[in-house]
């Protein structure tokens, strides 16, 4: 118990950490003073809003589709429920493991699904969000000529979505492999040193969508368009706070790179800075972005989120208690 506090408090002080370096950045540079007021900006805002809440809904609905694949009888009214507290504790500074299993207790225990499949649901929701993701970006990178950008920190971010694309493709390889081979490689991820029981954990989820080619595939395409739908809201935010910004082809690498940052398990701060760091690399003829530009369009982005799962969250809760009436009458 100790511990967990421990990583808790230490996960919270580098996210402050992290929001105060780049709160400092806006401070010094024009970010807050080129902030526009206009009623195209609320509009943009709002706009992106939306774009951001079905993206998220539409996640939620494709991870119910990988419950259902393993014979579990989830409601769309449950999924919903479920997958909407989960997204809230996502922000929290436990992180994506405080979602992802308030997500796998509570779909385990409204189904006859057992925890390891409703764990595995959840492990493969995640890594097709990941690579869909990573494969979208490095896609609009190399499309866009982003690749060719000399700047340190463009050749980094796509080294980064290239390795990231091709772990995941490694493990999309094992998942459809002749069962008899893959419980051989099971085997081996779980004694590989320090990460092996993690490795062996998805390898597990693996195994059970094996034979559901088609379910992956089709949620493989939803998450590209779940994906886009967020790439979509960071430029309205983007266009809603500032007047000149850079294109939204431009927006889709920029949500996809600086993405790359948020595979640190934190529930903020990675994606704001690593996206105040990127956006001075897409200065156009109209757009000239200095430090602090990019964190506010991504606090911009998380408030969006946070509304999001506040939503999510009164919709838990009255569904809880029509529910619990339901039950009683």
């Amino acid at each position: 118990m100790v511990k967990k506090f421990i990583v808790a408090a230490a996960k919270l002080a580098l996210i402050v950490a992290l929001f105060y370096i780049m709160f400092a950045r806006a401070l010094h540079g024009s970010a807050f003073s080129a902030l526009r007021v206009d009623a195209r900006g609320a509009f943009l805002l709002v706009l992106g809003f939306l774009f951001n809440f079905a993206a998220t809904t539409i996640t939620i609905v494709r991870w119910r589709a990988l419950v259902q694949a393993l014979d579990a009888p989830l409601s769309l009214v449950d999924a919903l429920r479920f997958g909407f507290l989960g997204f809230a504790f996502n922000l929290s500074p436990l992180g994506v493991v405080g979602g992802d299993a308030t997500k796998i207790i509570l779909v385990a225990k409204k189904t006859t699904i057992s925890a390891e499949s409703a764990a595995a649901s959840v492990v493969i929701d995640r890594f097709l969000g990941l690579y869909a993701m990573f494969a979208l970006g490095l896609c609009v990178a190399f499309a866009s000529g982003f690749y060719a950008n000399p700047e340190p920190l463009a050749r980094f971010t796509t080294q980064g979505l290239v390795a990231l694309t091709l772990i995941s493709t490694i493990f999309l390889l094992f998942v459809v492999i002749p069962p008899s081979s893959r419980r051989r490689r099971e085997k081996l991820a779980g004694s590989l040193p320090a990460i092996g029981p993690l490795l062996q954990k998805a390898a597990t989820a693996a195994l059970l969508y094996g034979a559901r080619k088609k379910t992956l595939l089709a949620a493989f395409a939803v998450t590209l368009v779940v994906h886009s739908f967020f790439s979509i809201s960071l430029y309205c935010l983007a266009a809603g706070l500032y007047r000149d910004v850079p294109s939204l082809v431009d927006h889709f690498v920029l949500y996809c790179s600086a993405n790359v940052g948020s595979t640190i398990p934190l529930s903020a701060g990675p994606f704001e800075y690593f996206l105040d760091e990127l956006y001075p690399l897409f200065n156009a003829a109209n757009a000239s972005f200095s430090a602090g530009y990019g964190a506010t369009i991504g606090v911009a982005f998380r408030l969006t989120a946070v509304c999001v799962a506040a939503l999510g969250t009164i919709y838990y809760i009255a569904t809880r208690r029509r529910n619990n009436v339901a039950q009683r009458g």
